[in-house]
């Protein structure tokens, strides 16, 4: 099987971090007539990013439910920043540097004089940013922006580190070891991945693994162009759950657990309560010591799934042809004044 980029993923995010400026807080810029002050006092942080590049806030919020972050994480996949924010760090995630949403957010988050970050490989958000002297991580390439995911993480994870958010070095290393035990699973992911032919897997999952759950999810759609759907417990055990008594064709449940889930034991009960409906959930056990080993483990592994799933289904992984078109009517039609 084709694993793609997934080998790379250790050198990747190693290689990813060197970018990263040491004087981050030292920076101050003036921008349309406001100082922008990169060492005052920030009282949360502002993730903006789309499709794989914007997965890496949901990855990052999941791990504040288990390290001590200082500020709260703010996941924005928009075109528009939330209204409601006073000192936050903003930091702008677009693999191809061309995403529209993420420069019209980025350029707003200047407008509003918060002090931004910019995590690509290029294109016009690093050439915008830069002009304006804003700090940009440039990052190795990859076959497509989901296949890049820790060249986008791990920069992100040392940024939160020289704002004093969160302490993340200790655990830099057992993310990537996350990665390679995955790695080490292609066969079980190969298995997990037969299961779910000619179904519509319903995905459950912790709150405090909805990266994990939501990249799953994304993987299935642009790697196996595959439906799917995501239930977040405990609020899924408040409404989707009441709709396995209908027992729907086509479902397949998967349910994924962490080692260390504070939700765990509620979510055994869920499964005991979907299975007593005659629809037992596939249980995903992902493996790690550390928060970030265990999310990398998850990613790697369910990302790897999906493309066996595709190469069951005789699917091509790579391209996403109904989001290039679309960008490119968006393009046409000048939704987006960027």
């Amino acid at each position: 099987m084709n694993l793609i980029d997934y080998p790379k993923w250790p050198s990747l995010a190693r290689e990813s971090i060197l970018n990263v400026p040491m004087d981050l807080r030292s920076i101050r810029l003036s921008i349309d007539g406001k100082v922008i002050d990169y060492g005052a006092e920030i009282d949360s942080v502002v993730i903006t990013g789309m499709g794989g590049s914007g997965v890496v806030g949901d990855l990052l919020s999941d791990l504040c439910w288990f390290w001590d972050c200082r500020v709260p994480i703010i996941v924005s996949k928009n075109m528009r920043l939330p209204r409601r924010l006073s000192r936050p760090l903003v930091i702008a995630i677009s693999y191809s540097g061309n995403t529209a949403e993420t420069i019209m957010s980025a350029n707003e988050a200047l407008s509003r004089g918060y002090p931004v970050v910019g995590i690509t490989t290029g294109g016009k958000l690093s050439t915008v940013l830069s002009g304006k002297g804003v700090p940009v991580v440039l990052i190795p390439k990859a076959s497509a922006p989901r296949y890049g995911l820790p060249a986008l993480l791990y920069p992100a994870l040392i940024i939160l580190e020289r704002f004093g958010i969160a302490s993340v070095t200790n655990e830099l290393e057992s993310g990537i070891a996350g990665i390679e035990n995955a790695l080490r699973h292609v066969d079980d992911a190969v298995n997990l991945a037969k299961q779910l032919v000619g179904s519509i897997p319903v995905v459950w999952v912790t709150e405090s693994r909805r990266g994990v759950g939501i990249r799953f999810k994304n993987d299935l759609n642009e790697n196996a162009k595959y439906y799917s759907v995501v239930s977040v417990v405990p609020e899924g055990a408040h409404n989707d759950i009441a709709a396995v008594t209908t027992k729907q064709v086509g479902l397949r449940h998967v349910a994924i657990m962490g080692p260390n889930d504070y939700e765990g034991l509620y979510e055994e009960v869920l499964i005991d309560v979907i299975s007593s409906f005659g629809a037992k959930p596939i249980i995903v056990k992902l493996e790690g010591k550390t928060p970030l080993e265990t999310e990398m483990y998850g990613v790697t592994y369910l990302g790897i799934t999906t493309l066996a799933l595709a190469e069951l289904l005789g699917v091509e992984p790579v391209s996403t042809e109904p989001i290039d078109r679309l960008k490119n009517l968006l393009s046409e039609r000048r939704v987006f004044p960027v």
